[in-house]
Order: structure tokens, then C-alpha cells, then sequence
């Protein structure tokens, strides 16, 4: 098995500088855009001690399972049918829950969604990184690399 999946993320607390370790964090992806985006969770994990997420386990409710293979992760993140996003631009959406525990209760943001477009024929081809500057009032993200 590789060592990260296509699409990771980094949690980083602003107000101490470090890394945040043991956020939950699930995986959604798009399922129907008909009546705006709608999304499917299939994926979920912690971040390790470095505040990474480089694997994710499949399905929702198991935090810490055993990390996916790459081929059932791509599999599982699959939008449509064959070849569809070759040819669409799909969107995913990471939630970042319990912020207010880190912040022991005092923080803006009970949870964090950030949704993000992959274009179309750029899944499988690119890594996706999705870095988080958090604070008790605040966040920042970008595509990272």
C-alpha cells in the first residue's frame, strides 16, 4: 500500500503553533447535484500526531480503522460510472468535527466544512492536500501541495 491517499489534510492550531492530533475528520463526496450539491460520507480518520490525515478509513463511524488500500479508497471515492470524472468536475467535502473540544467549548466554530472541486480528468493524476490554520475564532485553508 502507498503511504498517503490521493486527497490528505493538516490541522494546525494557530494560537499554540502545533499540530493538532486526534481531530475527527470525515470524507463526503458528491452524489447529486440536481438540487445543488448533495454529498455522501466514505471515509473517516483522526490526525496522527504530526496533525496529519495521509490514509482514511472507509466508512463513517470507526475513527481509528485500519487504514484503506489505495485501489478501495480510489474505489469508494469514485463519482458516477466509469470515466465520468474524466470528463466532470467533481466536488468533495472534508468536516473537521469537534473544534469545540480543542477549545474546551470557547471557539466560533463547532465544525469545519471545507468543500473543494476536483476538475475533471485530474482525479487519480494529482494530490489533493487540504491544509487547516485554525483558532478559537477563526480558519484559513488553501490547496496545498
Amino acid at each position: 500500500m502507498a503511504s498517503k491517499h490521493p486527497i490528505t489534510c493538516h490541522v494546525l492550531n494557530t494560537v499554540t503553533g502545533r499540530p493538532v492530533s486526534g481531530l475527527r475528520c470525515t470524507l463526503s463526496k458528491q452524489i447529486d447535484d440536481t438540487a445543488g450539491p448533495q454529498f455522501s460520507a466514505f471515509a473517516t480518520a483522526e490526525t496522527n500526531t504530526d496533525g496529519r490525515i495521509v490514509s482514511w478509513n472507509l466508512g463513517v463511524s470507526n475513527y481509528q480503522a485500519s487504514p484503506a488500500s489505495i485501489d478501495d479508497f480510489n474505489e469508494k471515492a469514485r463519482v458516477g460510472e466509469d470515466g465520468y470524472q474524466d470528463s466532470h468536475d467533481t466536488l468533495y467535502c472534508v468536516r473537521f468535527e469537534a473544534i469545540e473540544e480543542l477549545f474546551e467549548g470557547d471557539t466560533f466554530f463547532p465544525y469545519i466544512e471545507i468543500v473543494f472541486k476536483i476538475p475533471a480528468g485530474k482525479y487519480g493524476k494529482e494530490h489533493f492536500h487540504i491544509p487547516l490554520l485554525l483558532s478559537k475564532y477563526s480558519y484559513s485553508t488553501y490547496r496545498g501541495s
